[in-house]
């Protein structure tokens, strides 16, 4: 009888390595101002998968770098990260984050919001200290461009005539852009020709665009206990993400009709309400679709990765790109 191969777990292939980005993490929090770095260790304490800096240390050892400097920009890439969640609870007034408190809800929007400042001047610091400048210009330019897709949400809040185009930008701002940069500057501190840094940086695109969809998907479907906040949470915010947009387009006119009721009640959605929605989006196959969108998206990432070196680094990203359209939380 022929046995499946076991499936490479990315997180033990850098191990050590995400050890050490846990320590510049912790080191990050410190602050002589007691209420800050208390806000701050209550924030990256928090965990989550390093997905973010498994991408930069990955892409770093698919790009054969043998140096340490990997770890540094992988945990600014988290650090930005940690900041644009703790920001995002303060915009959404979100209570909970990764099953506990949000720091806005234990420390106030005031506090939180100088916080996730700090920890962006602190994945500053680290990167000031790579010989290469073009990390630092990246990096700015990658924050100004969440910061973009934030806003842009903020605008289409509500509004179910804003189509899949409009979504696409901001699940690139929002959350592809970063996950790009990760792989982007893996392999730039490997000393990797232009050629291998676009090959991942797009791979971490496609892994970022796919990452989001899947979210949006669990927003509806997840399992509350696991995602660590209320379920239909962005759709009681009234973001307008791919499952409804595709119910929208193919649900039968009464039910479009409702969705669009449902859609303009917003933070006055009840939890049957939420579940009514679900009903139709998965009647109309919104969630189908969905799902579908994501697997082509990795199906990209893994060409992105064709020319890569084969070895047990790449045999990761697949693993990681494969992680992101399974996940349950």
């Amino acid at each position: 009888m022929t046995q499946t191969a076991p499936r490479t777990d990315p997180a033990d292939l850098v191990r050590h390595e995400l050890a050490q980005v846990e320590a510049i993490l912790r080191d990050s929090c410190r602050s002589e101002v007691e209420l800050l770095q208390e806000a701050a260790h209550h924030t990256v304490s928090a965990g989550g998968k390093r997905l973010r800096p498994q991408l930069a240390l990955l892409s770093a050892a698919a790009a054969g770098a043998h140096n340490g400097r990997a770890v540094g920009v992988a945990a600014a890439c988290e650090l930005i990260h940690t900041a644009t969640l703790v920001h995002d609870d303060v915009v959404d007034e979100s209570d909970s984050r990764r099953g506990r408190e949000s720091a806005r809800f234990h420390y106030g929007n005031p506090a939180s919001v100088l916080m996730g400042d700090f920890l962006v001047v602190r994945a500053f610091r680290i990167v000031a200290g790579e010989p290469d400048r073009r990390l630092w210009t990246l990096l700015a330019e990658t924050i100004a461009r969440m910061c973009e897709g934030e806003v842009l949400q903020l605008c289409t809040r509500g509004d179910t005539s804003a189509g899949e185009s409009v979504y696409d930008t901001i699940i690139e701002c929002k959350t592809a852009v970063l996950m790009s940069l990760c792989c982007r500057l893996g392999c730039l501190v490997a000393g990797r020709d232009p050629a291998c840094v676009e090959r991942l940086a797009d791979f971490g695109y496609h892994v970022g665009m796919a990452f989001q969809i899947q979210d949006d998907i669990l927003d509806f479907l997840g399992d509350e206990t696991v995602l660590g906040k209320p379920v239909g949470g962005d759709f009681r915010e009234g973001k307008v993400t791919l499952p409804l947009i595709y119910a929208l387009e193919h649900a039968a006119p009464e039910d479009r009709e409702l969705l669009q009721q449902l859609c303009a009640k917003s933070s006055a959605l009840t939890r049957d309400d939420v579940d009514r929605a679900t009903r139709i989006i998965e009647a109309a196959g919104g969630f189908d679709r969905a799902r579908e969108r994501a697997r082509q998206l990795v199906e990209e990432a893994r060409r992105d990765l064709e020319t890569v070196p084969p070895g047990p680094a790449r045999d990761g990203l697949v693993a990681l790109s494969e992680q992101v359209v399974e996940r349950i939380h």
